[in-house]
């Protein structure tokens, strides 16, 4: 599958070589082919870039079923384990440092309290997010494993940034009756995540300012993320 990005090179590779170590980890990621000397992607006419992805088949994951939270936090926590490795390739820039540069060009918007908040709550552990609050999650029939592709936008951030914006992801869509439903669903996603990455109740009293900047995020007109 040829995928054709505005991005230049620099920006696309680093996502291309995360998408190949998960791949070669056992996750199905939708890992980029090498050209014959051995680049991850090419430029083309100057301002676009091509790299060519093996084609994962599946379905999207039904939020609606009653596995798919934990099939997203057990997908989530192998993601963020995997990528927790000295030898996983590293992303290209920082979420934080992003949307601070964001809040500091686009004064009026609410990026730069949130970030005030979240940054006086204290560090948080960091890692390689996904970068993405709606997950492809691909089912393949008889699949032993979900995938997870499209691997543009990864970033370097606090985890529990993954966690938040998969759980609002996996509660709203699977569209419970009640309000016990959707808690019962996220606290299937956040179990069946923490059976890879157990988060520290420190870290777990963050959750709010971490959804409070996710909702500033989507309350300010949002280009794309860095890679």
């Amino acid at each position: 599958m040829a995928k054709l990005t505005f991005d230049g090179p620099e920006h696309v590779e680093p996502g291309l070589r995360i998408a190949g170590f998960l791949d070669a980890a056992g996750i199905p990621s939708g890992a980029p082919l090498l050209t014959n000397d051995r680049r991850w992607c090419l430029p083309v006419d100057g301002d676009w870039t091509l790299a060519v992805l093996h084609y994962v088949t599946g379905e999207p994951l039904d939020l609606r079923a009653a596995d798919a939270p934990v099939i997203a936090g057990d997908l989530l926590g192998r993601v963020h384990r995997t990528l927790a490795s000295p030898h996983a390739p590293k992303p290209a820039g920082s979420l934080l440092e992003y949307y601070a540069s964001e809040a500091e060009r686009l004064p009026g918007s609410p990026l730069g309290a949130a970030l005030s908040v979240l940054f006086a709550a204290g560090p948080l552990r960091e890692g390689t997010l996904y970068g993405d609050p709606a997950p492809e999650i691909l089912i393949a029939p008889a699949a032993d494993t979900a995938a997870l592709i499209d691997w543009g936008t990864p970033s370097r951030g606090p985890l529990l940034f993954d966690v938040v914006t998969w759980h609002l992801f996996v509660t709203a869509g699977c569209a419970p009756e009640t309000r016990d439903a959707t808690d019962a669903a996220g606290d299937r996603f956040l179990a069946a995540y923490q059976r890879h990455i157990p988060l520290a109740d420190t870290e777990l009293a963050q959750w709010t300012p971490v959804s409070d900047l996710y909702a500033a995020i989507q309350a300010t007109w949002r280009p794309t993320p860095p890679m």
